[in-house]
């Protein structure tokens, strides 16, 4: 008797292939979204109850974001809070912030101009303090300390991409999250011109 082949033969490579994982099927966006909400989740965890007086020292060596950005960034995970704003010396930017504060950011990082004896100063006006390993007393002193020194892995070599990951760690030691929604193009505008046709004179 003669064989008939299958009209529709499954490929053995299909056949004997196994079911892919809910993970693994999606596309790369996709997956990229979940890691970035389970990482979000996981900063907006680490939020202080009860926030009503923020205070932000800004680093001396470069500001990635601006003083309405980190506003609004800082009140996405603390609605009810008021923000004040110093530099590295102590001095206000605006408003005065109260004798008693809720919550200290501070990005002073090492090796700025600083008053050397702020920082003790700001830790007893707060109740958490949070920021980086600068100076001589805040690894001791501060409750939450990125230590760029120690945890070098991935800490970029140029000073103001190192700030921008630096401020986002200090940030989401805070429980404020802060992600980057697309790759930064490089800057092309000191090429851009020489690449252009030259102009013809008539």
């Amino acid at each position: 008797m003669e064989n008939i082949a299958p009209k529709n033969p499954v490929p053995a490579a299909l056949a004997k292939s196994e079911p892919r994982s809910p993970v693994s099927a999606m596309d790369e966006v996709s997956e990229q979204c979940l890691k970035q909400m389970i990482e979000q989740e996981k900063v907006l965890a680490k939020r202080l109850p009860d926030v009503k007086f923020i205070v932000l020292v800004l680093s001396a060596r470069g500001m990635v974001f601006d003083l309405d950005a980190l506003r609004q960034k800082i009140l996405l995970s603390y609605p009810d809070a008021a923000v004040f704003f110093q530099n590295t010396m102590g001095k206000p930017i605006g408003l005065e912030p109260p004798n008693k504060i809720d919550l200290l950011i501070d990005f002073t990082g090492p090796g700025q101009r600083q008053n050397w004896l702020l920082a003790r100063k700001l830790r007893r006006m707060a109740r958490v303090a949070v920021g980086r390993n600068a100076g001589l007393f805040r690894r001791k002193i501060y409750d939450r300390v990125f230590d760029e020194t120690v945890d070098s892995a991935g800490v970029p070599q140029e000073m103001l991409q190192r700030e921008r990951f630096v401020q986002k760690k200090v940030l989401n030691l805070a429980g404020i999250a802060v992600f980057q929604t697309g790759e930064t193009p490089p800057d092309r505008g000191k090429t851009i011109a020489l690449e252009l046709p030259g102009m013809s004179r008539r």
